[in-house]
C-alpha cells in the first residue's frame, strides 16, 4: 500500500477542508465586522451631518427671520410713503386752488357766510332741529349802543363791547 492511501492520507485533505471552512467562517465574520463597522460609520456620518445641519439652521434661522421681518417692514414703509406722497399731491392741488380768486370767494361765502354787497342772504335751519316759529315772541330790534342820539360817532364803544352785545342779542333770540 502506498503511504497516501490509508486513513491518515484522508486527514490532510479533511484538515485542509476544515481549515478552508474555518477560513471561510473567519472571512465571513470579518466581512460582517466590516459591514457592522460601515453601518456604524454610516450611522456616525448621518448623526454628524444632522448635527452640522442643525448648527447651520440655528445660525441661519434668526438672520433669515430678521430679514423677512425687515422685508415686511420695508413694504409697509413703501405703502406709507406712497400714501404720504398722494396726500402731498392733494394738498398741493388744494393750495393751487387758493390762488384762484373765484375759489377764495366761494369758500368765503360757504364757510364764513360772507355775501357781496347787494346780495340777499337766507339762512335755512334744519327742519328737524329747528323749533317751531312763534310769531308772538319775535325778538325786539336791537339798537346799536355806540351811536349817540344825533348819529355822531363821538361816544363809540370798543369793539369787544359790540362783540359782547351781538353775542347777548344772539343768545336772547329764542327767549
Amino acid at each position: 500500500m502506498s503511504k497516501n492511501s490509508g486513513p491518515k492520507a484522508r486527514r490532510p485533505a479533511a484538515a485542509g477542508r476544515l481549515r478552508a471552512k474555518a477560513q471561510d467562517i473567519e472571512a465571513t465574520r470579518r466581512e460582517e465586522a466590516i459591514r457592522a463597522g460601515r453601518k456604524l460609520r454610516i450611522g456616525f456620518q448621518v448623526v454628524l451631518l444632522a448635527l452640522i445641519g442643525l448648527l447651520a439652521f440655528s445660525l441661519v434661522f434668526p438672520t433669515l427671520r430678521l430679514y423677512m421681518a425687515q422685508q415686511v417692514e420695508k413694504e409697509q414703509l413703501r405703502a406709507e410713503v406712497e400714501a404720504a406722497s398722494k396726500a402731498n399731491e392733494d394738498l398741493e392741488a388744494q393750495l393751487k386752488r387758493w390762488d384762484d380768486p373765484a375759489y377764495v370767494e366761494a369758500q368765503a361765502r360757504q364757510r364764513l357766510g360772507f355775501a357781496m354787497p347787494g346780495d340777499k342772504t337766507f339762512r335755512v335751519s334744519d327742519p328737524e332741529n329747528a323749533p317751531s316759529p312763534d310769531v308772538s315772541q319775535a325778538p325786539a330790534p336791537v339798537e346799536p349802543t355806540h351811536l349817540a342820539e344825533d348819529d355822531s360817532f363821538e361816544e363809540e364803544d370798543p369793539w369787544y363791547a359790540d362783540l359782547w352785545l351781538s353775542a347777548v342779542v344772539a343768545g336772547n333770540v329764542g327767549e
